[in-house]
C-alpha cells in the first residue's frame, strides 16, 4: 500500500511540468493556427516564460521533488530512480496530463501557478500518509 501511495506523490509532483509542457504546446498550436487569438491570449496573460516563480516551482516539482517519494518507497539505487523519473516525466505523466487538460482551453500563468501549488500540496499530504504507512 505504501509503495503505490510512494509512486502517486512521485506522478503528482511531476504533473505540474507536464502540465506547463501541454500548455506551451497548445499554445504553439495557437500561434500556428491562429495567430490573432494568440496574440490576445499574450497581450491579456502575458508571456508564459515570463514568470520565474512558476517556472522554478515546475522544474523544481518535475526533477526534484519527485525523487523523494521514489527514493524512500522504493529501494533502489539512485541513479537507477533518476533514469526512472525522467523517463516518466517526460513519456507516462504528459499523457496523464493530456487527459486531465480541459480540451480548447489553455491556462493562464496564474491557474497553473494555483494547480501547481496545489499538485505539489496533495503530492506531499501524499508522501506523508505512506511515509506514515511504512
Amino acid at each position: 500500500m505504501a509503495t503505490i501511495l510512494f509512486i502517486i506523490s512521485a506522478i503528482l509532483f511531476q504533473l505540474p511540468f507536464s502540465f506547463y509542457q501541454d500548455t506551451i504546446r497548445r499554445f504553439k498550436n495557437l500561434e500556428t493556427y491562429n495567430p490573432v487569438k494568440a496574440f490576445d491570449y499574450t497581450f491579456e496573460n502575458g508571456n508564459l516564460n515570463d514568470n520565474k516563480l512558476l517556472l522554478l516551482l515546475v522544474f523544481l516539482s518535475g526533477f526534484i521533488l519527485s525523487l523523494i517519494p521514489l527514493i524512500i518507497g522504493i529501494k533502489s539505487n539512485w541513479i537507477i530512480l533518476v533514469i526512472v523519473n525522467i523517463l516518466c516525466l517526460y513519456f507516462v505523466t504528459p499523457f496523464i496530463a493530456f487527459r486531465l487538460y480541459p480540451k480548447g482551453m489553455i491556462y493562464t500563468t496564474k491557474i497553473l501557478m494555483i494547480r501547481t501549488i496545489l499538485f505539489i500540496i496533495f503530492g506531499f499530504i501524499f508522501l506523508f500518509v505512506a511515509n506514515s504507512f511504512r
